[in-house]
């Protein structure tokens, strides 16, 4: 995806992971059991969004962490309210986990994510909001997250990986001018 009026792409410094590299800005996975994205949060802007459209191996969500210096925030920081709508019915629920949900599916859906962080790079609480639109056997489904990470902290990127099996598919990453 090219440069949009308000966004700076953004090239990560570095990727990690089995299946993952980098061509040009976007991050490019297949089979991956995790996505680490280093390198892209700095001071140069406050927020940032994340497009990516991935597929799962297995019916599982797409989480995410927060990482700093190549390493993944893991404790129990992270605080979800989120709205689940499939067809006519709509769920909610709030849950504090030791990461983010970025998407869902069942086995080998395509979901569409766009992720907006606001005050990763800042040392304060991070938060996050995430609107997710994937298709189950041709039915689509929408997440609805908005969540926080309590720890003030100042990040400088991400991890993504699959509640179970493995993650396809591909990245970019904007800084939102201010």
């Amino acid at each position: 995806m090219a440069e949009i009026a308000g966004l700076k792409l953004i090239t990560p410094s570095s990727v990690a992971g089995s299946g993952v590299s980098l061509s040009g800005a976007k991050v490019v996975f297949t089979a991956a059991t995790s996505v680490s994205v280093n390198g892209v949060f700095d001071s140069t802007y406050d927020n940032y969004l994340i497009v990516h459209l991935s597929k799962v191996s297995a019916a599982a969500e797409s989480r995410m962490r927060m990482r700093l210096s190549g390493s993944d925030a893991t404790g129990s920081d992270y605080v979800s309210q989120y709205v689940y709508a499939n067809g006519t019915s709509v769920t909610g629920a709030r849950q504090t986990t030791s990461e983010f949900t970025t998407s869902a599916g069942s086995t080998d859906t395509f979901g569409g994510c766009q992720v907006y962080f606001y005050g990763p790079a800042l040392a304060q609480p991070t938060a996050y909001r995430t609107v997710t639109a994937y298709s189950n056997n041709g039915t689509p489904a929408i997440y609805d997250f908005g969540a926080t990470h309590s720890l003030s902290t100042a990040y400088d990127g991400f991890t993504i990986f699959p509640a179970s099996g493995n993650i396809s598919g591909a990245l970019t990453v904007y800084g939102l001018s201010q």
